[in-house]
C-alpha cells in the first residue's frame, strides 16, 4: 500500500506587527470600493404580478409589484470590478 506524506509548515506572525494591520486596511479598503462599485452600476427593475387563470378565477402568483436590483454580468464589467478597485488605493 503507497502512502503519501505531505508536510505543511506554518508560519506564526505576530498580530501587532504593522504589516498585518496593513494588510488588513489594504483589504478592507479594496472590498469597500469593489462594493460601491457594484451599488454604482445596480440596475434597478420593477416585476409585475403573474395573473393566471385557475378555474373562474384569476391568481396572482406574484403579489405586489416589486423593485428587483440586477447587476450587470458582462464581461467588460467584471474585468473593471477586478482591476479598478486596487488601482484606486
Amino acid at each position: 500500500m503507497l502512502k503519501i506524506l505531505e508536510l505543511v509548515r506554518a508560519y506564526s506572525v505576530p498580530i501587532r506587527d504593522d504589516r498585518v494591520s496593513k494588510l488588513i486596511t489594504w483589504y478592507v479598503k479594496a472590498l469597500q470600493n469593489a462594493i460601491g462599485m457594484i451599488w454604482d452600476n445596480i440596475e434597478w427593475r420593477y416585476s409585475f404580478p403573474e395573473l393566471v387563470r385557475k378555474g373562474k378565477k384569476l391568481v396572482a402568483i406574484r403579489g405586489l409589484k416589486m423593485r428587483i436590483p440586477v447587476i450587470p454580468r458582462d464581461r467588460a464589467f467584471k474585468k473593471r470590478l477586478r482591476e479598478e478597485p486596487l488601482q484606486k488605493l
